[in-house]
């Protein structure tokens, strides 16, 4: 019995570990997110054939928070809600997925709620060890 008390205890604690780590590791990734707009860059000056030079090329989607870590992607300038550009040609040619701060987010609350769990299962069955172990130790 002894020898699962220990394994519980150390189960325990590697999962409160693990949870130290999680808010470690996200913080760091979270502190480069930006809010960023996906450009598809202007080719050939067509913005200024057309009279749409509203930024440094074509919108892709919505702005969005994401981590990129490569400075050569963003582009010069600003949207109008304050998202840098950045060009989504140069993502795609240098294998650049950025990763989206929601993602980070989902990721950090599902090994929040798993290492809160395996906590206080193998917590509980450390007890339960400890407690069936003296019981059975007692003069009767």
């Amino acid at each position: 019995m002894q020898r699962f008390q220990a394994w519980f205890a150390g189960l325990a604690l590697l999962a409160l570990a693990l949870l130290g780590v999680t808010f470690v590791v996200s913080a760091g990734l979270t502190r480069s997110a930006e809010l960023v707009q996906l450009v598809q860059p202007a080719e050939g000056g067509s913005a200024d054939l057309f009279g749409t030079s509203s930024g440094p090329g074509t919108p892709i989607g919505s702005p969005q928070v994401m981590i990129i870590r490569d400075p050569a992607a963003f582009l010069e300038g600003r949207s109008e809600a304050g998202a840098r550009y950045v060009s989504d040609t140069y993502l795609k040619q240098n294998s650049i997925y950025p990763l989206q701060l929601k993602s980070v987010a989902l990721i950090r609350t599902v090994v929040t709620l798993s290492c809160v769990a395996a906590a206080a299962l193998f917590g509980v069955l450390w007890w339960l060890a400890r407690r069936n172990g003296a019981a059975g130790r007692r003069p009767a």
